[in-house]
């Protein structure tokens, strides 16, 4: 291998320049440790897939360090790729139907008595078709083919190891001297990085030597079946050399999970066509027109994973129609959970679509300054065909990117709107329950008034009995034997207990009505006196739109309670409530 001169990278290149590149960051960003799954580890020997294309011939081979210093020695291609595939960390779609798989075999087996029956078969056929049915979304949407296997695992010699790159440090060094990657494009290889960038290079005449760019994009969709994400990074390092015409392109496709391996294939397919058909060699002079592949695979990824959440979505507004025509819960029966989740994906997937559309742009911005610096053709209308199809592709590409971002909004307001329609069918269940207990603790609040009232009628007699129990009535006995009574004779003074009872009766009711009265007037003058308060914190408030609309709200509220309040008196003194009637 030599010695490892590519350790100098980038501060030993000559285009190196401090104020404007961050070498230390370059380095950290390339560094041998692995500090998460983010920053994938390196391998032993390379295995680095490498296409060329070089006047109607293609080249396709895999190189391990040795061949790949052979390859950056020869002279350069039209285009060449060199195409980096980590492996992924968790393997899900895989592990999915194979556990489906022997969950049949296992269900089969227990339904025809050939093994033991240790756990529920019930619970063992519903995780059974559950799996089925999400094995039948991936293919309904055709977001993954379990015929399909992982090209990194194919290229990786080191076995399945997770968070593994197939290229060793050192040669990738090497070819980041090999062909001068500006250090900026270091975050995008070996991190998280996804802002576009771009380089020009001149010479002391004032000509453009290269033009370099390097950005990355994300394609995304949500499974909800599984709660997870199929996440492609798709890195795209590209260098052109106006001195020999030639395009390198690094390439890297990085997935969290096996979600996106169909993806990952179909991209590589395409690479594999562009190298190999021989009318490449017509645009191998225009590097932008190379890198349309990859956002037109993106577009077609965002469309089949859209489908999802929009029936997702459907299925939750039928099921609260349908359910409130049934007079059935429709507020338990939406399933909020998966309405929240499904909001959260579309943002991001808004969120990466707007992404990509800025990246869009700042390549046709690009693409212009290529060919007014390069190729030194200003008018639009003496470049050539070529820079018209690359701009009319990025104009197709951006009008549907626009749309496919237009639909998510579109799902994620219908989402939102169902989740409002939740909110206020909740709110009126609120209300309707509210109604009842207010309808039966006026029930019984007449009861106990009517208990009440019953209890004061006889309090004065009572206590007027208790204080003149006296003689009031007296007992006689008589002298014969023969008689086991006595007879019972009224006191002369009995209308004592009548004249004192009616007028304490009548004063008692008296008191209990003067106090109720009292009680109502102090409610509603402390209720008039809240409206007035309102009323003038609105008209010494500063002119707002929306707080006048609150503000207004409120004196509405307290006006409304105030009538309320008069009802209420007036009806409970007409006996309405004790009959079980509600104001209007």
């Amino acid at each position: 291998m030599g010695e490892p001169v590519q350790l100098e990278y980038p501060f030993g290149q000559t285009s190196y320049i401090a104020a404007f590149d961050d070498g230390q960051l370059a380095q950290h960003e390339l560094k041998e440790s692995e500090p998460s799954w983010r920053s994938e580890g390196y391998a032993k020997d390379s295995y680095v897939e490498i296409l060329d294309h070089n006047h109607g011939e293609s080249r396709i081979r895999r190189c391990n360090d040795a061949e790949l210093d052979v390859v950056l020695a020869e002279s350069p291609p039209q285009i060449r790729f060199i195409l980096l595939l980590p492996t992924v960390h968790e393997r899900i779609a895989e592990g999915l139907f194979k556990q489906a798989e022997a969950d049949f075999v296992k269900a089969k087996k227990k339904a025809e008595g050939k093994e033991k029956v240790e756990s529920d078969p019930e619970k063992t056929a519903e995780i059974y078709l559950e799996k089925e049915k999400t094995k039948d979304v991936f293919k309904k949407n055709e977001l993954y083919d379990e015929n399909v296997k992982d090209p990194a695992d194919t290229q990786f010699l080191e076995g399945r190891k997770q968070d593994r790159i197939n290229i060793s440090r050192d040669a990738l060094l090497k070819v980041m001297t090999k062909y001068d990657i500006a250090p900026g494009a270091c975050s995008h290889i070996r991190g998280q990085e996804q802002i576009f960038g771009a380089r020009t290079s001149k010479n002391e005449m004032n000509e453009v030597t290269a033009v370099e760019f390097w950005y990355a994009i994300r394609a995304r969709a949500y499974f909800r079946q599984i709660d997870k994400d199929a996440d492609l990074k798709m890195t795209v390092v590209t260098k052109y050399n106006v001195a020999t015409r030639s395009t390198v392109v690094l390439l890297k496709y990085r997935s969290f999970n096996d979600l996106p391996t169909k993806l990952k294939c179909d991209l590589i397919s395409k690479l594999k066509e562009l190298v190999c058909q021989p009318n490449t060699e017509l645009i191998a002079h225009n590097p932008f027109a190379v890198s349309l592949l990859h956002f037109n695979c993106t577009a077609q990824w965002y469309r089949r994973a859209a489908r999802d959440p929009r029936d997702s979505v459907r299925h939750e507004e039928e099921k609260a129609h349908d359910i409130s025509k049934n007079k059935k819960n429709e507020v338990e029966a939406i399933n909020v959970r998966r309405l929240h989740l499904t909001m959260r994906n579309l943002d991001q997937d808004k969120l990466q679509l707007t992404q990509i559309i800025g990246t869009i742009s700042s390549l046709r911005k690009q693409h212009e300054s290529f060919y007014r610096f390069v190729k030194k053709v200003s008018a639009p209308e003496d470049r050539d065909w070529l820079y018209l199809r690359v701009e009319e592709e990025l104009d197709r590409l951006d009008d549907q990117l626009h749309y496919l971002r237009a639909s998510i909004e579109d799902v994620c307001g219908r989402a939102q709107r169902l989740l409002d329609l939740l909110f206020n069918l909740s709110g009126q269940q609120s209300a309707r329950w509210s109604e009842k207990v207010g309808r039966q603790a006026m029930h019984e609040s007449a009861n106990m008034r009517a208990i009440a009232i019953v209890s004061m009628m006889f309090l004065p007699g009572t206590f007027v009995s208790g204080i003149l129990g006296t003689n009031l009535f007296t007992q006689e006995e008589l002298n014969s034997d023969s008689d086991a009574g006595s007879p019972f004779r009224a006191s002369a003074h009995w209308w004592i207990l009548l004249i004192t009872i009616l007028p304490l009766t009548a004063l008692t009711f008296l008191g209990w009505s003067m106090w109720r009265t009292k009680s109502e007037k102090d409610i509603e003058t402390k209720i008039l006196n809240e409206g007035k308060e309102a009323i003038e914190l609105q008209e010494f408030e500063p002119v707002d739109l929306k707080g006048q609309r609150r503000r207004s709200s409120i004196a509405t509220m307290s006006s409304g309670l105030t009538r309320m309040s008069t009802m209420w008196s007036r009806q409970s003194r007409n006996g309405d409530l004790e009959k079980g009637k509600l104001p209007n």
